[in-house]
């Protein structure tokens, strides 16, 4: 997750560059296309019987969901501080974190919320609701963060039955069809080789975030792996800063902090938990 949330705010990056010459569904469009190339090695490997999917109907929902969560923020990347976008994304793991109790059933504990909260304390704190004016592309973001969550709540489920490259390729190749009826109302454009290349890249980081983020559902529960997204925050302060020269307010760095405090604390307790569970499974054998 931690490698994910890097791969993530590397892909805002190179989103803001493709913004500027393509719309959020074409960045959304070669992304998918460009996944499935990257995959092609994996998926001649594994031949058809490895791209089965044990619930194709929910794969169709997550994507649907994701998709919409994918253009909206796109659409947002180009138009909006970075910090602020950043803030905003992450009510993410507040939406995921309470579809998965409602829907998964998954037990949330007292310290995952206590973490989860003042993570999203921090947030306030960047953005000072009712002291400075939200501009409206920041509401885009904060739905394009309810489908987000949401589609977290799928990719759990999903990774029950799925692996996470299979996951990963679905989302690819749903994605591409459904990016291009959003293309034909919006238009076309052909891209370039220097507008190509920012293309691929985006393909490469998203392959990577996500790939990353499918290991992690698949690997614990979304209640405890949803807080360390609040790491994208300094990420995305550093790279926008080298690129583009963007500096967070003095109340990003102070909520950036407390962002920080709060992931510090949940990953510390949890590795003590688990090996602490570790050494008495050992002590039991």
């Amino acid at each position: 997750m931690l490698l994910g949330t890097f791969a993530f705010a590397v892909m805002i990056i190179l989103v803001r560059k493709a913004s500027q010459t393509f719309t959020a569904f074409e960045i959304t469009f070669w992304r998918a296309l460009f996944g499935i190339v990257f995959m092609a090695p994996w998926i001649m490997r594994v031949k058809f019987a490895g791209l089965r999917t044990g619930r194709p109907g929910l794969q169709l929902w997550r994507n649907a969901l994701h998709v919409i969560g994918i253009v909206m923020w796109y659409y947002a990347i180009g138009h909006i501080n970075l910090s602020e976008g950043m803030a905003l994304q992450f009510t993410v793991p507040l939406f995921t974190i309470a579809g998965a109790m409602v829907i998964l059933k998954e037990r949330v504990d007292a310290q995952r919320w206590a973490a989860t909260f003042f993570g999203f304390v921090g947030v306030l704190i960047i953005l000072r609701p009712g002291v400075v004016e939200i501009s409206p592309v920041a509401v885009i973001v904060v739905v394009s963060a309810m489908f987000y969550g949401a589609s977290n709540v799928c990719t759990k489920a999903l990774a029950k039955t799925d692996s996470p490259n299979v996951i990963v390729f679905y989302m690819n190749l749903m994605q591409m069809p459904m990016a291009l009826i959003g293309v034909a109302a919006t238009g076309w454009t052909i891209p370039g080789w220097a507008g190509l290349g920012w293309l691929v890249a985006v393909a490469a980081f998203a392959l990577l975030a996500h790939s990353c983020l499918a290991h992690a559902l698949n690997e614990a529960d979304a209640s405890l792996v949803m807080p360390y997204d609040f790491l994208k925050l300094p990420w995305v302060t550093l790279l926008a800063f080298l690129a583009f020269g963007e500096m967070p307010s003095i109340w990003g760095w102070i909520g950036g902090l407390v962002i920080f405090a709060s992931v510090i604390y949940i990953v510390r307790r949890e590795t003590r938990l688990g090996r602490a569970a570790m050494k008495l499974k050992a002590g039991a054998g």
